[in-house]
């Protein structure tokens, strides 16, 4: 079976709380990602099992992307959920977010495990897809950083 993990850790000066206040607001999620084109379907408040869906851009191409909530503790500023193309395609990926209190600010863990399925995804898609991700996962954590260091944290 093909897994594909990988992670991004960054320490940035912002505060935890609006940090993940931000990163947790799904209708937000455009302001900082730059892949993220839009927000196709959102629910109302994140609660256990809640879906969203977002059209992604990226690899030259622009697709919906069907994500459900796995995990979500304010507490420990955690969030987990599952993210897969929206077109029946059996490949999926798992997100983990963790954002830890330092002195200077947040420490955030981003870590993906990419699970394709099919033919291209395993051997071609997936694997490009996969080395893309640590710099643009880097670049979205500083933007909403940024946002959040701005004062512009809604």
């Amino acid at each position: 079976m093909t897994t594909l993990h990988g992670s991004v850790t960054e320490s940035v000066a912002a505060d935890p709380d609006a940090l993940f206040a931000l990163i947790t607001d799904i209708n937000r999620l455009p302001e900082w990602n730059a892949h993220i084109h839009h927000i196709v379907e959102a629910p109302a408040e994140l609660t256990d099992g809640s879906e969203w869906v977002i059209e992604l851009r990226a690899m030259g191409s622009k697709w919906n992307s069907r994500a459900r909530l796995q995990e979500l503790d304010p507490v420990s500023r955690r969030f987990a959920h599952i993210s897969c193309s929206d077109d029946g395609n059996p490949s999926f990926a798992y997100w983990t977010w963790e954002l830890t209190p330092t002195d200077a600010g947040t420490q955030i863990t981003v870590s993906w495990e990419l699970q394709p399925k099919t033919f291209w995804r395993k051997w071609l898609l997936g694997r490009i897809r996969h080395r893309q991700l640590k710099n643009e996962v880097g670049e979205s954590l500083r933007s909403g950083a940024a946002i959040v260091i701005a004062g512009l944290s809604g």
